[in-house]
């Protein structure tokens, strides 16, 4: 008797058990599932920020939002949106410094591996408009201001891990290129200006 009850006990955890284990299955991505993102960290300007001897601005922060549809558990396409403000500039012998940002708005790609792994790595890039404007303050308080909009891109690598089956954590670098615009251009006389974005982000897919 003892051991019918045992044998009966050990086929009704059976159900539990395996509930549990393919409960594992909501972990990884789907095709049609969509990716709210948010994003934070730091952004570190390249030598090119530095035209002509006028300093542009040093490492600073950054921050954005990103909307991911996955297709299939491979790739995604989305929209991402990015504000990068760089460090203000050294000044110059009239005490003038350069206060610099950057807005970006991209159509986004995404290739993931190991697409069914609660860990993943994946590679984002992105094509669109990048928007650059340059604040120049003088000592007296006064300011000059030399902005533009041109064509912007973004190629990067990404770590990420689920949570739960609906949030993420993740860490990313991304690396940005951008046209200048005629304004930049003619003022400080470079033709392209490249910055690096390294970030944490958190999402939530639905």
């Amino acid at each position: 008797m003892k051991k019918l009850l045992v044998c009966c006990l050990l086929f009704a955890a059976v159900p539990v058990l395996a509930q549990d284990y393919y409960g594992l299955e909501d972990y990884g991505l789907s095709k049609n599932t969509t990716r709210v993102e948010f994003y934070g960290g730091a952004v570190l300007p390249q030598d090119n920020w530095e035209p002509n001897g006028k300093d542009l601005g040093g490492t600073g922060w950054t921050a954005g939002i990103g909307f991911i549809r996955n297709l299939t558990p491979v790739f995604a396409l989305g929209m991402d949106g990015n504000y990068a403000q760089l460090g203000d500039g050294e000044k110059d012998a009239s005490h003038a410094y350069y206060r610099t940002g950057i807005a970006t708005g991209l159509v986004t790609g995404r290739v993931n591996f190991f697409p069914k792994q609660a860990t993943r790595v994946y590679i984002p890039f992105g094509l669109g408009i990048g928007h650059v404007f340059a604040r120049q303050k003088f000592s007296d308080g006064s300011h000059r201001t030399v902005d533009g909009t041109d064509l912007a891109g973004m190629l990067g690598a990404g770590l990420e891990f689920d949570l739960d089956d609906s949030l993420v954590f993740g860490v990313e670098g991304r690396y940005y290129l951008l046209n200048a615009a005629d304004e930049i251009k003619d003022t400080f006389g470079k033709d392209r200006y490249h910055h690096f974005l390294v970030m944490l982000k958190m999402g939530c897919r639905f």
